[in-house]
């Protein structure tokens, strides 16, 4: 998100690798966003098998990411079980308890590990983290508040539209790099381009949604948006460390999936967190 990178004067076969890039960038998003977004209008339990699913993918690739590849079956063990001790809670139970048992799950997490000889048991605490929490929220705004279906899709286009947002002012502008030890090709035009995306987004919702209010969701908007780079800078940071390009292979031209959720990951939990707080959603604030 945010990338700045020159690539003008590239030609030949750096130029039709990149143009192979983006045809299976294109094409991977033609399948991938109707599936994700009949899923989430559906809703009920069609919703929460497949971010269930999804959740599952993001523990695997953690897995592999924090590990060494000794470890990796363990990791993804203890990372699995995390992830459906708190579901099962979640859906049996309530979504807060499961936020208590998966806030539980990382010391835990952490222990096993350190029993299990894992590499970086700390590590992993950030993988249960990353992977149940952002989950978890999801799967309590959609089904457990006022204008869930509604809230769902702003949250998650506002992300959307902050990658596009930032990757469309960072290529374009370019300029200063935003924070080139952990992402060389994120910039700050690509930051304000993100920015400007997100509000966008709080602009058509003010409009379509009679319950909106400008005033609230615009500077929720630039949180959104800040809060969304940050994440995407600490997945660039943790790849950076255990020294990999992308988090997995899933996505023709996209990677793996924490490389598609990284802003989501971050972004997600707080907004949750906030919501509960205010007893309502933030298209009533």
């Amino acid at each position: 998100m945010g990338g700045g990178k020159d690539d003008g004067g590239e030609t030949g076969p750096v130029s039709a690798a990149r143009s192979g890039d983006l045809l299976k960038r294109t094409l991977s998003s033609l399948v991938l966003v109707p599936a994700a977004g009949l899923l989430i209008w559906i809703g009920g339990s069609a919703f929460d098998v497949g971010i269930l699913f999804i959740a599952g993918v993001m523990a695997w690739e953690w897995g592999a990411l924090v590990s060494a590849p000794s470890d990796r079956h363990r990791t993804r063990l203890v990372l699995m079980a995390a992830l459906l001790a708190s579901f099962v809670i979640a859906l049996t139970v309530h979504v807060p308890a499961a936020v208590a048992c998966a806030g539980i799950s990382v010391p835990i997490a952490v222990v096993i590990a350190r029993q299990l000889r894992v590499v970086g048991p700390v590590w992993l605490g950030v993988a249960v983290i990353g992977t149940v929490f952002p989950a978890l929220a999801l799967v309590w705004m959609r089904s457990h508040i006022d204008f869930g279906l509604q809230t769902v899709i702003y949250v998650i286009a506002s992300v959307a539209a902050t990658d596009i947002g930032a990757y469309a002012a960072g290529r374009t502008i370019g300029g200063p790099k935003l924070m080139p030890k952990v992402s060389p090709s994120k910039t700050w035009a690509g930051l304000a381009g993100g920015m400007a995306g997100s509000m966008m987004v709080a602009g058509v919702f003010t409009l379509l949604h009679e319950d909106a209010r400008g005033a609230a969701l615009v500077p929720l908007a630039i949180g959104i948006a800040l809060i969304a780079q940050a994440g995407d800078l600490l997945e660039s940071a943790v790849k950076r460390h255990f020294k990999v390009k992308d988090s997995g292979s899933l996505i023709p031209g996209h990677g793996g999936i924490l490389d598609r959720v990284d802003g989501m990951m971050t972004v997600l939990p707080v907004v949750a967190l906030a919501m509960w707080a205010s007893g309502r959603s933030v298209l009533q604030w």
